[in-house]
C-alpha cells in the first residue's frame, strides 16, 4: 500500500505545481517587463529569440535584432541616454526621465520636446513595446501618490497615442512614493522623484 501512495503523492503535488505555472504563465504580458534591473521574471518576452543574420550579440546574450539596430541608432543620433537590462530579451532602459511639478500628472516642459520627440519615432516601430513606470516624491499621503503616480503614467501614455503609437504597445504601472531614485529629504531629491521611467521592449524579428 505504501508503494502506491507515495507515487500517488508526488503526482499530486506536480499537477498542482504544473497548475500555477500555467496560471503565471496565462497572467498579464506586463508581468514578463522587469521591475527592476534585476528583476526580470520573464526574460523570454514574447516569441522565442531569432538569430540575427550578423550573429552579433549584447553582454547579456541578447541578440541585435533590426528593431534594436534601429532603435539604437535613433537614440544614440539624439543624444538620448540608455542602458541594456538582462535578460534573454532585448530590454532597454532609457536614463533621461520625465519630470512633473509637485502634486500634477502634466508633463513638464523640460520633458515636452523630449517626449514628443520620442513618440514621433515610436509610431514608426510597431517591433517596440513600451514600459512606462510612474513615480512620485514623498510629499502628500501614500494613497494620494499612489493614484498620482499611475496618473503620471497614464498622462505619458496618452500623449504617445496622441503622436499615433499603437495604444496596445504601452503599458503602464504607478509604484508611488515607494522607489525613489533620489533622496526625498531635499527639494532636488523630490524633484528627481517627480518621474516617470520608460523602458523598451524590442521585437525579436
Amino acid at each position: 500500500m505504501k508503494r502506491l501512495v507515495l507515487p500517488l503523492i508526488l503526482a499530486l503535488s506536480g499537477c498542482s505545481n504544473m497548475t500555477d505555472e500555467m496560471a503565471m504563465i496565462g497572467s498579464d504580458m506586463l508581468d514578463t517587463a522587469p521591475r527592476t534591473d534585476f528583476d526580470v521574471r520573464y526574460p523570454e518576452w514574447g516569441a522565442p529569440t531569432n538569430i540575427s543574420p550578423s550573429d552579433v550579440k549584447g553582454p547579456m546574450g541578447q541578440q541585435r535584432t533590426q528593431s534594436y539596430s534601429n532603435l539604437q541608432n535613433f537614440l544614440l543620433s539624439n543624444g538620448v541616454d540608455y542602458e541594456l537590462l538582462p535578460g534573454n530579451h532585448v530590454m532597454v532602459k532609457l536614463t533621461d526621465t520625465i519630470k512633473f511639478n509637485t502634486g500634477s500628472s502634466l508633463v513638464s516642459s523640460d520633458s515636452q520636446y523630449w517626449l514628443d520627440m520620442m513618440a514621433s519615432y515610436l509610431s514608426t516601430q510597431p517591433g517596440i513595446d513600451i514600459v512606462i513606470d510612474g513615480h512620485a516624491d514623498s510629499t502628500g499621503a501614500p494613497t494620494f501618490n499612489d493614484s498620482l503616480s499611475m496618473r503620471r503614467a497614464k498622462a505619458v501614455k496618452q500623449q504617445l497615442v496622441r503622436h499615433n503609437v499603437a495604444m496596445d504597445s504601452i503599458f503602464t504601472r504607478g509604484y508611488g512614493e515607494y522607489v525613489p531614485a533620489c533622496s526625498n529629504k531635499t527639494k532636488a531629491g523630490k524633484a528627481c522623484n517627480r518621474r516617470v521611467e520608460v523602458r523598451f521592449i524590442v521585437s525579436n524579428n
